[in-house]
């Protein structure tokens, strides 16, 4: 089974991989087996756009559900404040705007 390591940690290590760090020296003194690092590093190459793939965020279909649930939060809070003028008597929607009455 494999390992679960910190998100921070994966973060960490893979922007010293990419800043050039060796996979061998930073698997000595992480003790993380060579084949995580080199899944991580080939991900964060494509995270970073110099390797084509999926990025990791687009790979997640949890990540990318709770990215759509916000989109559609934030369009109900725009309809429910578009609601809320109308309650208010701001603006009615039946009635014509004066301009194309001229």
């Amino acid at each position: 089974m494999p390992r679960h390591y910190p998100a921070e940690l994966r973060r960490r290590t893979c922007e010293r991989m990419l800043a050039g760090e060796a996979v061998n020296d930073l698997q000595v003194e992480l003790g993380i087996a060579q084949v995580a690092l080199y899944k991580w590093r080939r991900q964060a190459l494509v995270d970073a756009g110099q390797r084509p793939g999926l990025k990791s965020y687009e790979a997640d279909p949890l990540l990318a559900a709770r990215r759509r649930v916000k989109e559609l939060e934030a369009e109900l809070k725009a309809v429910k404040a578009a609601s809320a003028l109308f309650e208010e008597g701001g603006a009615d929607p039946t009635e014509r705007s004066r301009l194309s009455e001229g």
